[in-house]
């Protein structure tokens, strides 16, 4: 049996074909992230044989020998995807249209590994596996097996198919990978702000408890004018098994209103353990609405029909799409499966406020930069990204050391990275600035993120508010930056200069336009909300 099945792209980048390499800032992390000094050394290892799952590979033929490997292969395996739409290059976060998404994936891989193709040692064998629909998801995994892949990077996660703790019959696939030794890196996915999770509790005519008004989850569509907001709203509850043949007998039913609670859309499959071919019937505890909203403020409703739910079933909504804003959205735990996956490396981007994360699993593993900028001065951010400028550093340490195992590669990428936010600088008085949050510094969202500080945010940095300007607060002292760094006063700025590098200025001195002052968190005040802007520990990764 096929199974049609739906992934979420995390942070798609639909670029258009570019000459040379589609990346303008990519040598930024070259540097930063500790690449560069591989790219002179022999490799005392061997090749590796690296896979990149996708649904999107759209214009690899003609990237292969420019920016991909000339051993380059790609599996299409037994179910195809649907044809690209060629469409002019979209700025929306998970915009599908054009499907190039993991051909760019490959990219940032094979640029950061083999210094753009120069570092000839260090190039691998490429394989780009379609993985449209768990069928092909399935046949990937075993032609993975079969030719001994050491490394997977799949940047996309599953809007269903799991229990939200690593298991359910996606994460049975991949453990089939792990378990032979394949090193999986997975991104995070991009639901911090659109993932709702709750205990199914079934109030008057059968409607679950919600937390906003109406008994209902607020979803608001911020475009303006006649900017609409396309939108996909999966529910799905914990009731996914291991095999993928065996359904389920629990059942609720989704529907999406306008603010008059007028129905737009309802999903209202029937959950079988039977035969689930028939129209109307599903073997998966999911239903799923898609749709075009105008701008304004909707409400998600879920109606409880089979009535046999426990105390311990639980519930989760996500909303995909740009310019959505979910007012009771969960915080720590919004990580989709496989990013749950306790045999994987879970890739979080630290720049940015919606890559997911699970306090209770204690994922993302390694957190790392994700703003890749086009030659067109385009700005593209996500867990995806950062996702394969991880997997690009795992790749280069495993190639060199292949027996190196999943436990191995963590502890060489993050010894002694993981910052104690609890160590505290200067007082506020000092400094001359203070927080705007409750007692606490508020994180920043920089778009477009400005190169000057990618080093330091890769160094575990974190953009602040401030009651003078946006900031850079780190769990150190920022002095130890650069080694030609010297302060005369207690309270000198170090400062990320425009130009690049760091400078040193008295504190009410001028400073460049441009520079950022970086400063230790203070002895009052630390970071708002730690999931999101740097725990104690935090892992941020950066090549030994």
């Amino acid at each position: 049996m096929k199974f049609y099945v739906s992934l979420l792209i995390s942070f798609f980048v639909s670029l258009s074909a570019f000459a040379g390499q589609p990346f303008s800032n990519l040598d930024s992390f070259k540097n930063s992230l500790g690449f560069t000094k591989y790219y002179e050394q022999a490799n005392k290892g061997r090749r590796l044989r690296i896979a990149v799952l996708d649904k999107g590979f759209f214009g690899y033929q003609e990237e292969i020998g420019r920016t991909l490997p000339q051993n380059t292969r790609y599996f299409a395996g037994p179910l195809q995807p649907p044809p690209p739409i060629p469409t002019p290059t979209s700025t929306q976060e998970n915009d599908e249209s054009r499907g190039d998404h993991g051909l760019k994936m490959a990219q940032i891989l094979i640029g950061l590994l083999t210094d753009d193709l120069q570092a000839e040692q260090w190039e691998p064998e490429l394989i780009l596996y379609n993985t449209f629909g768990y069928t092909n998801l399935k046949a990937s995994i075993d032609d993975m097996i079969a030719n001994k892949v050491d490394l997977v990077l799949y940047s996309e996660v599953w809007e269903y198919g799991g229990n939200f703790d690593g298991t359910g019959f996606i994460n049975a696939q991949i453990n089939r990978a792990t378990s032979e030794g394949i090193i999986w890196v997975n991104a995070a996915g991009n639901f911090a702000l659109t993932t709702y999770n709750s205990r199914i509790k079934t109030l008057k005519d059968d409607w679950v408890q919600l937390p906003d008004q109406n008994n209902a989850l607020e979803l608001k569509c911020e475009g303006t004018g006649r900017t609409k907001c396309p939108v996909k709203i999966v529910l799905s509850w914990n009731d996914f098994k291991n095999d993928v043949d065996k359904g389920t007998n629990k059942d609720l039913d989704l529907a999406l209103t306008d603010d008059l609670l007028n129905i737009i859309q309802t999903s209202s499959l029937t959950q079988t353990t039977e035969d689930a071919d028939q129209p109307g019937f599903s073997k998966y505890p999911r239903e799923i609405i898609q749709a075009e909203l105008k701008p304004g403020t909707y409400y998600i409703r879920v109606k409880n029909r089979s009535k046999n739910f426990r105390d311990r079933d639980v519930l989760r909504i996500t909303a995909d799409g740009a310019n959505l804003t979910m007012r009771s959205h969960s915080q720590d735990e919004t990580l989709l499966n496989p990013a749950d996956n306790s045999t994987v490396i879970t890739v979080g981007a630290s720049d940015s406020d919606r890559s997911s994360s699970s306090r209770r699993l204690g994922k993302p593993d390694i957190f790392a930069p994700s703003s890749l900028i086009t030659e067109d001065g385009d700005e593209y951010r996500g867990s995806s990204n950062s996702a394969a400028i991880v997997a690009a550093g795992l790749a280069l340490l495993k190639s060199n050391k292949p027996r190196w195992t999943r436990k191995d590669l963590l502890e060489a990428v993050l010894s002694n990275r993981q910052q104690d936010w609890n160590q505290r600088g200067l007082s506020l008085n000092v400094l001359a600035f203070g927080p705007t949050g409750p007692g606490c510094f508020m994180q920043a969202q920089l778009n477009p993120l400005p190169q000057n500080i990618v080093d330091v945010l890769s160094r575990g940095g974190v953009p602040v508010m401030t009651t003078a300007s946006v900031r850079i607060m780190v769990p150190y002292d920022p002095v130890t930056l650069s080694p030609y760094l010297r302060r005369a006063y207690i309270n000198d700025m170090i400062v990320a200069l425009p130009q690049g590098g760091y400078g040193i200025f008295p504190r009410y001195a001028y400073v460049p336009p441009g520079a950022v002052e970086i400063f230790q968190r203070p002895y009052e005040a630390g970071l708002c909300y730690p999931t999101n802007g740097g725990t104690s520990g935090r892992k941020h990764f950066l090549l030994p």
